[in-house]
């Protein structure tokens, strides 16, 4: 699973997606909000508790490179935090993706699973969520469950998301030993990764390879 991309990276684009597409988003809450304690009061509360949060999620980038074992230590607790005391916030899935990575480093997959699996269940934030599935689908792939692993991305994905849908269902089929599949679904990553101006060498390299080895 080497080839994914650094948590700061999707992080940043998560985040330049928000800023594009959550205002909508937090209208909708809002208007819905009303009805229980007044659209001010809900406005002043969600900001208070997203400049918290944000808060702690800024430290946890700000020491996230560190190999000092208090900073580890300081970063973990953090995650904690942001999971324990703001649930359901788009900062507590952030947590559980750091954790994911975390755990598929530390080699224990299973964990891994269950953080992203809360994401897709509980972000209701559609790139949080397309995130998640396709760590998800990878870290079945990892886990032998290929079949699970490509019920995930079979369908594919439209938009930001769609080369690295169809790069991971290239990666299960050719796992399957379907090189002719795999190779049409890398071209299709390769095309897509090129519409949104992506530049991604290792999955031209996949192509690649199995043009050479066909």
């Amino acid at each position: 699973m080497s080839d994914m991309r650094t948590e700061e990276e999707q992080i940043e684009a998560i985040k330049n997606w928000w800023k594009e597409n959550g205002k909508q988003t937090v209208v909708a809450l809002a208007v819905v909000a009303t009805g229980w304690f007044g659209f001010q009061g809900y406005q002043g509360q969600k900001q208070a508790t997203g400049e918290a949060a944000s808060a702690v999620y800024q430290e946890v980038l700000s020491i996230n490179s560190s190999t000092e074992e208090a900073d580890k230590g300081r970063r973990s607790m953090l995650l904690d935090q942001l999971k324990s005391e703001y649930p359901g916030t788009i900062y507590d899935s952030y947590a559980s993706l750091f954790n994911a990575k975390d755990a598929v480093d530390a080699d224990d997959l299973a964990v891994a699973e269950t953080e992203l699996r809360y994401v897709m269940d509980n972000s209701g934030d559609e790139a949080l969520t397309q995130l998640a599935t396709v760590r998800l689908a990878r870290v079945l792939l990892a886990m032998d469950k290929m079949d699970d692993a490509l019920a995930l991305v079979a369908a594919g994905k439209e938009g930001a998301f769609e080369a690295e849908y169809e790069e991971t269902k290239g990666d299960i089929l050719f796992a399957q030993g379907n090189k002719d599949a795999a190779r049409d679904a890398y071209s299709k990553a390769v095309v897509a990764a090129q519409r949104i101006g992506a530049n991604n060498p290792m999955l031209k390299m996949k192509l690649d390879d199995l043009a050479v080895n066909n």
